[in-house]
């Protein structure tokens, strides 16, 4: 129990008084309910004691509607208790007034009112009609008895499930009858005379329990309990009657609340705003008190972007990731979860003590999942209990489905503006350099751009002069690397990691570089120090003149995107050090720079086209086409990787040769292909007569040329390859043009991703889930396209006879389940050209291509006789004695538009179904009806699938 200067907010006022929130803000404005400010926005707060005395003071007669109306039959107010009154001042002159009252309460719960409103007419017209002094409800709910409604003097408060004679009588599942003289500490309300409580009956346990006391001068007994178990009885059917109302309202306001998410989400770019919206979402949507988004690092842990709620010290011991807890459990099975009273549950043990401190009871979190990816958890948080149910599981899996498009949409448009802004800083680079003359001043330059393109602590710039290495540029960010000095970092060509690269000339990527046994400790500086380090060499003409060196503290902090980005830095760099040391050199270098700065707008225009084309097919073909501006070539195509069938698979292909490249497939596990999707890296080939991993197409002979093989990457790693050939040895790909395909390549890999998840997305959103047939909307896109067409088809409608049994009899899981047969029997009996459609309902629809009256009536034939199978078969169901009645039409016989034809077949198909079951009836036979007759709706039976986001 609260004390009595507890506060409470607004919302957990509205729910204390049995009231919408806009109501208490209402009454608090008026000056009827006390609250007080507590902070600069005007946020409320009401102590409880100040609630208690408004009810106390007769709350009933003040409309707690949040829209201010006197309707009392809505309200549950003063209006309601006098025409419940008069209602039983009527049935008392009725022959059988009992009856007439358990009819009047039935109605009274049952009439379009909140049920609270119900339950209290009920108690009041039970307490008049038996002339008693107090009558009340009670509802079992997790252990306790939590007042529902009472009339007479007194307040009804939360108990014990066991108590007094409310426990006995839940106990007996029995009403008990306490009498006054002896209540032995059982009484409800001592001093209120005999008292008598009865089971209100539930789907297997009680849903709580109904009290009432003769008043001071009145005595209750045996003669009493056979009413109040009949009133029980009514109310708990008209209990369940509103339950149901209530569940389906909730239903229509969750679809709409996603519906609104998606729009929401789907009009964002920012990943930021994204993220804040998404919590706000949460706690609205499912009424939470706390709530927070967990993203996934790279060093697997997860950090808490956005909180709602939560303390500061909660959410650093989430991001540790401890185990047992359910934010762990989820990101490893990857399936929802919830936990009621978390600070007991063995599942959240690692998390007890902050749980504890934190003070909330129900968590329920959500995986964040992005192809093969987890992107981290929404969590939701309860500080009272709450159970949840699969409804709202599924709904909270529908809002996660979304936050995980949303998100990911963001992060690419984030990757994009920046692989843009990296872009537009390599072009900058550029023109500086190409005004700088020493060496020293071109050091500095990379150096102070680097910690632009890709975030780092550290950046030093090495120069090759004979055997050594000497720093001419270092950028320290940090304390680890702000003291280093250009003595520390001298070393020798072959010395340390970046010695091995100024010998190789390879770049390296190193996520621990203290584990790498070619890495040396600077002198006077930490041994094991976790750094990550990238280390591109200034490659020119085939000579390396320096290294580019970034370090950053942590593990892993790197990708391979931000070492190819240095690759082309150390490229540009290379160029401007041998300006350095000849000016000719220079304007041969700024030459092939420009040429490469051209390629990489071309690219950026081209990825503007790519990311906007949605269908898979004309990615392939932009691919084909675009890339001829780009890189002079003879022969290009992309592949796809069969990981099911070890293939590799021609998609398309362009240039002199394209067939054979069209004809040859091959195994994933040869050749030059192979080898790219193996190691998940592209591959530049100058002479393939000298590569021996180069495999013969056939009908192809080997000859001179250059090839550059990249994979195509999705989620889950190189999906494909993007291949491309240039003839004779005069003129071999050069290192920039590769640098330029592998740009584009990623890309590509985006824009085909984009291409197959909407794709996926539409087939979705034309299938009906219960069936698998085409939903209704994709049957009104292919009715209308078959009549734009003008080829001659023919329409099936059909209606299934007796399916309302199957429902009433087995309950609406075996409706769906037989719903799903008999769609499986359209499609297989169906022509391989038909097309089969959920209606709406039990009704269905046939397209047939080429077919007339005849032949659709042989369709129809086959239709039927499938269904009947299926209804004779299916266990469980085979008693229903479902049929079909069928209607055809045929265009352009029966009409020469789309609903012309459809109200043709309907027509048709309710003559059928007039006139007997299992008929199949024609468009002349609907014809009587014409007149009278207009195109039906489909039958609401299933809620209306939400729209995609």
């Amino acid at each position: 129990m609260r004390p009595p200067d507890a506060t409470l907010s607004v919302t957990r006022a509205a729910r204390f008084l049995g009231v919408h929130p806009n109501t208490v803000r209402a009454w608090s404005d008026q000056g009827r309910v006390r609250c007080y400010r507590i902070n600069a926005r005007g946020d409320r707060r009401f102590r409880l004691g100040d609630l208690e005395r408004f009810i106390a003071n007769g709350p009933a007669a003040v409309d707690p509607s949040p829209s201010g109306s006197t309707d009392g039959a809505r309200t549950g107010g003063r209006s309601s208790a006098m025409s419940d009154a008069r209602a039983w001042s009527d049935l008392r002159e009725a022959p059988h007034p009992d009856l007439g009252l358990m009819s009047l309460l039935a109605d009274t719960v049952a009439v379009d009112r909140p049920l609270d409103a119900g339950l209290a007419s009920a108690v009041r017209i039970l307490r008049d009609a038996w002339g008693l002094g107090t009558v009340g409800l009670w509802e079992r709910r997790a252990g306790r008895l939590v007042p529902r409604a009472m009339a007479g003097p007194g307040r009804a408060v939360e108990l014990p499930e066991g108590f007094g004679i409310a426990g006995r009588c839940l106990e007996a599942r029995a009403a008990v009858v306490l009498d006054e003289r002896d209540q032995d500490g059982a009484a409800l309300m001592p001093g209120h005379g005999s008292e008598l409580a009865t089971p209100v009956p539930g789907a297997e346990e009680p849903w709580g329990v109904l009290w009432m006391s003769a008043g001071s001068d009145g005595l209750l007994g045996d003669r009493d309990l056979v009413a109040a178990e009949a009133a029980a009885r009514v109310l708990a059917a008209a209990i369940r009657s509103g339950r149901r109302a209530e569940e389906v309202a909730h239903r229509l306001h969750r679809a709409e609340a996603l519906r609104r998410v998606a729009e929401d989400l789907g009009s964002r770019t920012d990943l930021d705003r994204i993220l804040s919206g998404l919590a706000d979402h949460l706690l609205v949507l499912f009424e939470a008190d706390r709530a927070a988004l967990y993203l996934r690092g790279s060093d697997g842990g997860v950090t808490a972007e956005v909180t709602r709620g939560l303390s500061a010290a909660y959410a650093a011991a989430a991001r540790d990731l401890r185990v047992p807890s359910l934010v762990s459990q989820v990101l490893e099975t990857r399936r929802i979860a919830y936990s009621v009273g978390y600070r007991d549950d063995p599942r959240g043990a690692a998390m007890r003590a902050a749980v504890v401190q934190e003070g909330f009871d129900t968590i329920c979190v959500a995986p964040l999942l992005s192809g093969g990816d987890v992107l981290g958890v929404l969590a939701a948080y309860h500080d009272e209990p709450r159970p949840w149910s699969r409804e709202e599981l599924e709904t909270m899996q529908a809002f996660s489905a979304q936050a995980s498009a949303a998100i990911t949409a963001a992060a690419d448009y984030e990757q994009m503006a920046t692989w843009a802004a990296q872009l537009q800083s390599i072009q900058e680079l550029g023109s500086r350099l190409n005004h700088l003359t020493t060496v020293q001043g071109i050091g500095e330059a990379i150096a102070s751009e680097l910690r632009e393109l890709i975030d780092n602590h550290n950046a030093r710039v090495y120069r090759v002069y004979g055997d050594d290495l000497v720093p001419v540029a270092i950028r320290g960010q940090v304390g680890e690397y702000e003291d280093e000095t250009p003595d520390q970092l001298r070393l020798h060509v072959g010395e340390g990691i970046t010695g091995w690269v100024a010998r190789h000339g390879v770049a390296q990527y190193l996520p621990d570089a203290a584990a790498d046994p070619r890495s040396q400790t600077i002198p006077g500086t930490k041994d094991d120090l976790p750094e990550s380090m990238l280390l591109a060499p200034m490659i020119h003409e085939g000579r390396v003149l320096g290294v580019l060196v970034l370090s950053k503290l942590g593990i892993a902090r790197f990708t391979a995107d931000d070492l190819r980005l240095l690759e082309i830095y150390a490229s540009l760099a290379a160029g401007a050090m041998a300006n350095a040391d000849a000016t000719e050199r220079l304007r041969a270098q700024s030459a092939r720079l420009e040429h490469q700065l051209h390629g990489q707008r071309e690219l950026l225009r081209l990825t503007e086209s790519l990311l906007t084309t949605l269908d898979p097919s004309a990615v392939l073909e932009q691919v084909a086409s675009r890339l001829d501006g780009l890189v002079r070539h003879d022969n290009l195509w992309l592949e796809h990787w069969d990981r099911s069938a070890g293939i590799i698979q021609p998609l398309a292909a362009r240039g002199v040769d394209a067939p054979a490249y069209l004809a040859d497939a091959q195994p994933a596990d040869e050749g030059i292909a192979g080898w790219v999707l193996a190691n998940d890296s592209p591959v530049l080939v100058p002479d393939v007569g000298l590569e021996p991993r180069i495999r013969a197409v056939p009908g192809l002979e080997l000859r001179d040329a250059s090839l550059i093989v990249v994979p195509l990457r999705d989620r889950s790693g190189a999906s494909g390859l993007l291949l491309v050939e240039r003839l004779g040895r005069e003129r071999p790909f050069e290192p920039d043009e590769f640098e330029l395909v592998q740009l584009f390549a990623a890309q590509v890999s985006i824009a085909l991703q984009n291409a197959t998840v909407h794709a996926a997305v539409e087939a979705r959103a034309a299938t009906d889930d219960r069936t698998g047939l085409m939903n209704h909307g994709a049957f009104v896109e292919h009715l209308a396209r078959a009549v734009a067409e003008g080829a001659p088809f023919g329409l099936i409608m059909l209606d299934l006879d007796g399916f309302r049994s199957v429902n009433n009899r087995h309950g609406h899981l075996a409706g769906d389940r037989f719903l799903g047969v008999v769609g499986t029997a359209i499609q297989e009996v169906g022509r391989g050209s038909d097309m089969a459609f959920r209606y709406g309902g039990d009704e269905f629809t046939l397209i047939l291509p080429e077919a007339d009256q005849a032949g659709a009536r042989l369709v129809a034939e086959r239709v039927r006789d499938a269904i009947r199978r299926a209804s004779a078969s299916l266990a469980g169901v085979g008693d229903a004695d479902i049929d079909c009645s069928i209607g055809l039409s045929a265009f352009p016989d029966d009409g020469a538009t789309a609903d012309e034809i459809l109200l043709a077949a309907d027509r048709a198909c309710y003559v059928a179904k007039r006139t007997g079951r299992g008929r199949i009836a024609g468009a002349a036979e609907g014809l009587e009806l014409a007149a009278e007759f207009a195109l039906s709706e489909p039958t609401p039976i299933d809620p209306a699938p939400a729209t995609p986001g």
